[in-house]
């Protein structure tokens, strides 16, 4: 656990800790989580990390259970003004197309005759947006983004709707599975809006970290 930090803001007492949440996705756990965790540290800010499904994690945001989430894409945070993005974006993610072999990989599946597609509630709100004609598909939910590919392994499921990074290591359950990427966007670390003061010190630190990996 980290040491607490020496920091103020104008008539807000700083917490003595922050929680912050994360999915359980094989990038966020072995690339993002790292990353965030080692800003926090040279800050000297004591954070718990706490693993959350991803249905519920901007409601605790928004209802100030927890402080902030490792990483969300721009798209999945964008609707809520409570949620904030901290420095710049930790990596590009694609949201894609994941199928078993033997079927279709394209757009065209999110647009001609239905399927059904396994999707977490926030990716099936942010593909509904897209792309209004997959409306016509069906959608089964399971808020456990990592667990998505093993079901299609095990043949319970033809397509899923996942989020991957487009430059940390593709995670291992991709491999006998193929993928069409929909779109490209940023992802951020988010936290509360109320803690605009503690994202100023973490976004430089940020910066600088992902500056370190680049070279």
């Amino acid at each position: 656990m980290f040491s607490i930090a020496s920091y103020a803001t104008e008539n807000v007492a700083p917490p003595a800790k922050l929680t912050i949440s994360y999915i359980d996705h094989p990038s966020v756990l072995h690339q993002a989580l790292p990353l965030v965790a080692q800003a926090y540290q040279a800050e000297r800010i004591n954070v718990d990390f706490v693993a959350i499904p991803s249905h519920r994690l901007i409601n605790e945001i928004q209802a100030q259970h927890i402080d902030g989430d490792v990483i969300l894409a721009k798209e999945i945070f964008s609707p809520y003004k409570e949620l904030i993005s901290v420095g710049p974006p930790l990596t590009k993610v694609q949201f894609v197309l994941l199928c078993v072999e033997g079927v279709p990989c394209n757009q065209q599946v999110l647009q001609t005759s239905p399927k059904t597609i396994l999707a977490t509630d926030e990716s099936m709100r942010v593909i509904l947006n897209k792309f209004p004609t997959s409306r016509r598909n069906r959608y089964y939910q399971l808020n456990q983004l990592g667990r998505l590919p093993h079901l299609l392994q095990e043949k319970r499921f033809e397509y899923a709707i996942y989020v991957m990074s487009s430059s940390w290591p593709i995670p291992q359950a991709l491999e006998h599975l193929n993928r069409h990427t929909l779109f490209e966007t940023p992802a951020y670390h988010v936290i509360h809006k109320r803690h605009a003061a503690i994202a100023d010190k973490i976004a430089p630190r940020l910066t600088a970290i992902l500056a370190k990996q680049r070279k």
